[in-house]
């Protein structure tokens, strides 16, 4: 397969202060806090016990599939408000806003406390920049102490790419334990926070076990641990297209670390369920707005910054994960190291391997 030879396609210049110009030109109203999304969670719980009942009293094989599916895309959608909430897009009280986080992270057994360090602080504070952010791909120095990931990179690009796409399935549940033992052995948490992050994971997942394991087998297995499979799928490939076609940082650039994904049209209902996740990049400018003002201040900010601004639908830029190595090979160019294959991020010539591949 031939190699695209990177580029940095963007000039040298200033960053732009994109909060205050498209604060300007949007109301007041499109940052204030609301409540409105916190309904999703009752109703998404209620959906999910009406599942189990259903697995617990009418179990049928040929059901099993949707109601699985059904149940998990609910669970996804509580930890969509549990992410605005975190922010503060509904509530600004730091009870109130653990609470509800709390809550709606339960089914993935995250502790609100952890969220706000490694979230909040961490990934929002530090967005791709390398040993800082936690959730930023492999770098290449990683790679090289690394046996596993060495020997992923042996295999050929499908197999590799299927044993990717199929950690999906737990990588959110897998990130959070990382997170969980990255910050009991660091000397940043103080002893008591370290105690509550711990208690409070262990009465998430005891909860939800227990719950399940009242209405049987079946619904331990059918009603949570396959459905949370599917939960883990829908929440990390947002979050993979959101960033890991994007440069690790080396400015506070939002823009060219972000990307937004939209929805097929035939799909665009399900965004207000998720809570304008996809709309990540006016996340990254104003994590406190509320969800559903998402869609408009990412109209505002193409408008303003047309030549900045990214923004693709999901399946396209799920097929460019496909498509591309996943490991760093300094800011601005991801690589297969076994292949020397390398491919430019987006905003560095990502655009043009699109454009490229169509017509191959």
């Amino acid at each position: 397969m031939a190699t695209i030879t990177p580029e940095i396609t963007r000039k040298e210049r200033t960053t732009p202060n994109y909060r205050q110009q498209i604060k300007r030109a949007l109301s007041d109203h499109a940052f204030k806090p609301s409540r409105s999304n916190l309904w999703w969670l009752p109703a998404h719980f209620a959906f999910i016990a009406g599942c189990w009942y259903l697995l617990y009293a009418q179990f049928t094989w040929w059901f099993v599939p949707f109601i699985t599916i059904a149940i998990g895309h609910s669970m996804a959608c509580t930890a969509f408000v549990a992410h605005d909430v975190g922010h503060g897009g509904a509530h600004k009280g730091l009870f109130w806003r653990d609470l509800f986080c709390g809550i709606g992270f339960s089914a993935f057994w995250i502790s609100p406390r952890l969220w706000r360090r490694w979230h909040n602080d961490d990934h929002h504070g530090h967005t791709q920049v390398e040993g800082v952010d936690p959730d930023h791909l492999f770098t290449m120095e990683e790679y090289e102490k690394n046996p596993i990931l060495r020997g992923l990179y042996k295999l050929s690009p499908f197999l590799r790419n299927i044993v990717i796409f199929s950690s999906f399935t737990y990588r959110m549940n897998q990130q959070q334990l990382r997170m969980v033992f990255v910050y009991l052995k660091s000397k940043k948490p103080s002893t008591w926070e370290k105690v509550v992050i711990v208690s409070q994971l262990m009465f998430m997942a005891g909860a939800w076990i227990t719950l399940a394991s009242l209405l049987g087998s079946t619904v331990v297995i059918w009603g949570y641990f396959v459905p949370l499979m599917v939960a883990n799928s829908i929440v990390i490939s947002y979050i993979a297209t959101n960033h890991f076609l994007n440069p690790l940082a080396d400015e506070s650039d939002v823009l060219a670390t972000s990307l937004s994904v939209t929805l097929p049209r035939w799909l665009k209902w399900l965004d207000p369920m998720h809570q304008y996740f996809g709309a990540h990049v006016a996340h990254h400018l104003f994590p406190q707005a509320p969800a559903h003002s998402a869609r408009l201040i990412e109209q505002k900010t193409a408008e303003l910054f047309p030549d900045r601004f990214h923004s693709m639908p999901m399946w396209t830029a799920l097929v460019m994960l496909w498509r591309t190595p996943w490991i760093y090979e300094g800011q601005n160019t991801l690589v297969d190291p076994q292949r020397k294959r390398r491919i430019p991020t987006l905003g560095n010539g990502l655009e043009r391997f699109r454009l490229w591949r169509k017509k191959k």
